[in-house]
Order: C-alpha cells, then sequence, then structure tokens
C-alpha cells in the first residue's frame, strides 16, 4: 500500500465521474467496448502482458485506491491519500518485463486466473472520442498445487480512447468491494 499526496486530484479518493449520453446495451459502440474489454480478459488470462501493453495509452494512468468501511453520511468508503497501485505506462511495462524475467517469484509459476468482466455501463465523455466504461469484475485465481482459491470483485471507472488503429485505454480506476484484500500478492493486473 502506497501513501500519496492528497493534494494531487488524481491521488484522492474517486471523484464522481461526470457522464454524458448514455449508450444502450447493444446498441452504438456498446458491441465494440464490450468486444475490448472481452479481449483484455482473454490477454491478462492466458499471460499475454506485452500484447495487453498495446492495448494502453501512452498516457494511462491506472490507480487502486484503498476501500474503508464508513457510515453512509461519511462517502463511499475510499480513503484519500491511500492507495493498493498507481501506475503509468512506464510502471506497467517495467512490471510486465519482471513477470518475463527470473526474479518474479510470486507468480513462477504463474497463477491460474480468470477474469469475468460484466454489467457494462458506457458513455459519452466531454473529450471526443473518448468513452467512461464502467464494469463489473470479477477474478478467480489458484495457484500453485492450493486446495483454495483467491476471489477478487471491484468496479472499473476506465476512460476507453478511440483511435484510427483501435481502442486504447487511457484511464483505469479500480474500486475493489473488500476493504482487506485477502490476497497473497497483488502481482496481478486487474
Amino acid at each position: 500500500m502506497q501513501t500519496v499526496d492528497t493534494k494531487d486530484p488524481a491521488a484522492a479518493a474517486p471523484a464522481p465521474l461526470q457522464q454524458g449520453k448514455s449508450i444502450p446495451y447493444g446498441t452504438g459502440l456498446y458491441p465494440q467496448v464490450m468486444h475490448f474489454l472481452i479481449e483484455e480478459a482473454y490477454l491478462l488470462d492466458d499471460g499475454l502482458f506485452n500484447e495487453w501493453l498495446q492495448l494502453l495509452a501512452d498516457d494511462i494512468r491506472y490507480a487502486m485506491p484503498v476501500r474503508q468501511s464508513f457510515t453512509r453520511k461519511r462517502g463511499p468508503g475510499f480513503s484519500p491519500g491511500m492507495i493498493w497501485m498507481q501506475e503509468d505506462k512506464g510502471s506497467l511495462g517495467f512490471k510486465v518485463q519482471r513477470l518475463y524475467g527470473d526474479s518474479a517469484w510470486a507468480e513462477d509459476p504463474p497463477s491460474r486466473t480468470r477474469r469475468l468482466v460484466t454489467n457494462m455501463r458506457l458513455h459519452e465523455t466531454a473529450v471526443p472520442g473518448e468513452y467512461l466504461v464502467q464494469s463489473y469484475l470479477l477474478i478467480h485465481r489458484n495457484r500453485g498445487d492450493a486446495h483454495h482459491f483467491d476471489i477478487f470483485s471491484a468496479r472499473r471507472d476506465d476512460i476507453l480512447r478511440q483511435t484510427p488503429t483501435g481502442w486504447l485505454l487511457a484511464k483505469r480506476t479500480i474500486l475493489v468491494d473488500q476493504a482487506s484484500l485477502g490476497l497473497a500478492n497483488l502481482a496481478l493486473f486487474i
């Protein structure tokens, strides 16, 4: 867990998202965006991390704030200034290269994961060609020969950017459901 400068707006607890026009299920760009999320899950589950990096915009911001159990009056339950991870394309690329190297002991042998992406909501944003994508994520992970498995659930608030060469993930905020993660490590991409 990291502590961050709370004066940095990107590091604070998630702000309410400015949602534009909703794009309903099955219409417009909805099927393309859902296809992107399904393909991303496939790449991550199959350990194709270099291919996954190609889906990320050069200016990506990838963060997971710490969840806390607050009363309703205190807000949505995310601690300003505390995060599990805050990454950019360089740090994500470094993690990928580490997984392919000899020092990623937490993931050698690699975990077996299955990502289920569902309940996608799609909205236009104020930036032409960028869309707010909210989805629910359930990750099932088994490590080694263990009889038990980990389950991790979250909502992801993504900004997807439409480019001439395809969709790119420009921002991801992972809003975990657990206040205590209960995972042996966070050596997986969410």
